[in-house]
């Protein structure tokens, strides 16, 4: 081989591994999905953010904590999941009607909070629409 043949092979491996270098390194970025899928009661439901998502986003930490002892035990339970509800009402429910607030259309992921824990006189609902991810609240009294 003479000096030409053996400068142009090695110049040839030389962009050859370059290019695969390059091939090979080159960064695939991953997609967010544009909508989750959230099950609940046997029915699918399509959500711009998962529950996990959701948590974060309003800082819905669940926490339940119990107090007392014997016959006084009771526990007090902060943004429970409790369900997927259709077209809620937001505001102020007292003496069986709403004093205060609106409905809102569409489907909404319920987190209640029950904070004297026996579960009857005050909840604080937190609700977040699965079309949009905006946070709305109803409070019971």
């Amino acid at each position: 081989m003479t000096m030409f043949h053996k400068f142009k092979t090695f110049c040839l491996l030389i962009v050859l591994a370059t290019i695969t270098i390059f091939a090979i390194s080159t960064p695939t970025t991953a997609h967010a999905a544009k909508w989750h899928h959230i099950t609940y009661q046997g029915k699918t439901y399509h959500s711009k953010y998962t529950i996990k998502q959701m948590r974060k986003k309003y800082h819905l930490k669940y926490q339940k904590t119990y107090h007392g002892h014997g016959v006084m035990r009771y526990s007090t339970t902060y943004n429970l999941f409790l369900a997927i509800v259709h077209n809620p009402h937001t505001g102020h429910w007292e003496s069986g009607h709403w004093l205060s607030g609106k409905t809102i259309k569409g489907n909404y992921a319920m987190f209640v909070s029950q904070p004297t824990g026996d579960g009857s006189i005050v909840d604080y609902q937190n609700m977040v629409s699965l079309t949009n991810g905006h946070r709305y609240t109803a409070h019971d009294n």
